[in-house]
């Protein structure tokens, strides 16, 4: 006779039953209660427990990206006393299941690099490898990162852009530069210092509260200087962020910076081109060779309607793909590679402001053709 197997989303009077298992599948990152209890309280992630004869046997913990249409699996469990019924399985094909009914394409999940049987179930279910993080849990092991389209769709022009966590919360801009030039040329060298130093170079001096961040102009001095071909494409030819500030002279100082970078990109000889963004350049930047730094509001990432600056690293027809330098902590690395979001949602993204400012610094190695208008 066939078990009745089902699922469904956790309760808060599962709680002790989930301790239960977590405790019994795994000895080193654990949920606890108060863990648990969260994640059934937030309401934007899915906690499904998978029940055999209506007893909890198993629970996925299914963590979806704002903004975007990847999906973290970032736990599952099995009792081992279940094991060899398929359950680990069926609880996958629910996940999936899951992520699709949220629109999501993409999931990508971390496993011990010592867990083969679990590693095996992925790699079956079409799960493919795309990076390795070094002593990610609790007793050093490495992780394997995996990633599944769980949706058909076009086929991506992507390329290798290594990533790089701003170290602040106001070089977001530098951070994705270091990451767009290491992806140009192997042997440059990423480091906190250097990320420090561009932002000294490039920034705005002020910007809404506390430290300036940078604007398009400087990051593109910032890579001349270091010998990268460079042009930057602006939806206006306004002094940017001067309406973040209220006081005169915070205004008069921010004139006189733009001032300043307008003047030393004319004598870097550094392409300007004005006017809306039509985001079909960003695939043929890439397809020249070129990674584009794009600006953002943060507003459909955080719920924080800061400018934020993030690098495209592959387009397709149906999603752009970008790294976001931003992340709120070591574990949540994952989600900030390569994330996908729909064309549709990048283009309501990619603009700042109340007037909608568009800006894109695209970033070539040295000797690279830059696209022309």
């Amino acid at each position: 006779m066939e078990q009745n197997i089902s699922f469904r989303m956790a309760l808060a009077k599962d709680i002790s039953r989930l301790v239960e298992v977590e405790e019994v599948c795994f000895d080193y990152d654990q949920l606890d209660k108060r863990k648990f209890r969260y994640f059934i309280q937030k309401g934007h992630d899915d906690l499904i427990v998978q029940t055999l004869e209506e007893v909890i046997v198993g629970y996925a913990l299914l963590l979806f990206k704002k903004g975007s249409s990847l999906a973290r699996l970032y736990s599952i469990a099995v009792l081992p006393e279940y094991k060899g019924m398929g359950l680990g399985q069926k609880l996958l094909e629910e996940v999936e299941i899951r992520a699709q009914e949220k629109d999501c394409s993409y999931i990508r999940l971390e496993v011990k690099k010592s867990n083969v049987r679990a590693l095996q179930l992925y790699k079956k279910m079409g799960y493919l490898e795309f990076a390795i993080k070094a002593h990610y849990y609790d007793n050093n092991e490495n992780a394997i990162c995996l990633e599944k389209k769980v949706q058909n769709l076009s086929k991506a022009n992507k390329r290798k852009v290594p990533f790089y966590a701003q170290t602040t919360d106001f070089t977001c801009g530098p951070a994705c530069l270091l990451m767009a030039m290491k992806s140009l040329q192997r042997n440059f060298r990423k480091s906190r210092n250097l990320e420090v130093q561009i932002w000294r170079e490039a920034t705005t001096i002020f910007m809404t509260s506390g430290h300036g961040g940078c604007g398009p102009h400087g990051l593109a001095l910032a890579a001349s200087k270091r010998s990268f071909g460079v042009e930057l494409y602006l939806s206006t030819k306004d002094i940017l962020f001067i309406n973040s500030v209220r006081r005169d002279f915070k205004k008069e100082i921010i004139k006189i910076v733009h001032e300043e970078f307008l003047r030393q990109i004319k004598s870097e000889k550094i392409p300007i081109h004005y006017g809306a963004m039509k985001w079909n350049k960003l695939r043929r930047i890439i397809e020249n060779g070129g990674v584009p730094l794009v600006l953002i509001s943060s507003y459909r990432l955080t719920d924080t309607k800061n400018p934020h600056w993030v690098v495209i690293t592959g387009i397709s027809e149906d999603f752009i793909f970008f790294n976001d330098p931003y992340v709120e902590k070591e574990q949540d690395l994952i989600a900030n590679i390569d994330i996908p979001v729909r064309k549709d949602e990048f283009e309501a993204m990619a603009k700042y402001g109340s007037k909608q400012l568009q800006a894109v610094v695209a970033i070539y190695g040295a000797g690279m053709a830059c696209e022309v208008g």
